[in-house]
């Protein structure tokens, strides 16, 4: 079991748009083993789990507005070598992606994604700045047409991300997802607090801009706009 995508807790500048999110990787077949030695082309698929919620510290009861379930099976290629010195990294995963918010009745949503993602990576290692170029693309697949019959309209069926920063310090990482209905973009800049306590603190400070449709599952029709700062143990 290891980490897969960021992993933080965020304050809004409204405390009723509070988020956090866990998220965790387990690779099917141990690398080390005779099996996947023999055929190492299985050592690079993987179970990813991701659990992403919207929390209202502004109400009595601290209610969770929302919460979005996404298990997923996907296969991530090792590093492919384009022969190009300044490309240090270029992967490709995909998968298949269900996402669902565990409610009942008319607050149900549900929904599920085959996708592709190229990654593109530049890093100049003298200094470790360095880009990555991530676009995706998905289709949605037995999408549920009874309470969210035009998800695709407010969260597309594409988008690119774009990762710039310094290894050990301020990283600022920006995802555009476009659709019929509009533009989203989430912005979030972190950076190491163990530079700031000697090393005794591994976790990152992390602000977030976001002016989304459909980063809520359950209001997927509403454009969420606002910033949130709070700490992140993965970026």
């Amino acid at each position: 079991i290891s980490f897969y995508q960021p992993m933080y807790f965020l304050v809004g500048g409204d405390p009723e748009d509070t988020k956090f999110q866990i998220s965790f990787k387990y690779r099917f077949f141990n690398p080390e083993e005779p099996f996947a030695q023999r055929n190492p082309w299985i050592k690079n698929f993987f179970f990813g789990y991701t659990q992403t919620s919207f929390w209202d510290l502004d109400a009595d009861s601290r209610p969770f507005e929302d919460t979005s379930y996404k298990p997923e099976l996907f296969f991530q290629s090792p590093n492919i070598n384009t022969g190009i010195p300044w490309i240090k990294g270029l992967f490709v995963q995909t998968g298949f992606e269900h996402e669902s918010n565990g409610a009942g009745e008319d607050r149900s949503r549900s929904t599920n994604y085959i996708y592709l993602e190229p990654s593109l990576i530049f890093l100049k290692e003298t200094s470790l700045i360095g880009l990555r170029i991530a676009p995706r693309f998905w289709v949605y697949v037995n999408n549920n047409n009874r309470t969210n019959p035009d998800l695709d309209e407010y969260r597309g069926h594409y988008a690119l991300r774009l990762t710039f920063g310094k290894g050990n310090s301020f990283v600022c990482d920006s995802q555009f997802r476009f659709a019929e209905k509009g533009t989203s973009v989430h912005v979030d800049l972190t950076y190491p607090l163990h530079r700031l306590f000697r090393g005794n603190f591994d976790a990152y400070l992390q602000m977030q801009y976001v002016n989304a449709l459909g980063e809520s599952l359950l209001n997927y029709t509403e454009r969420t706009e606002g910033v949130r700062i709070g700490f992140a143990i993965v970026r």
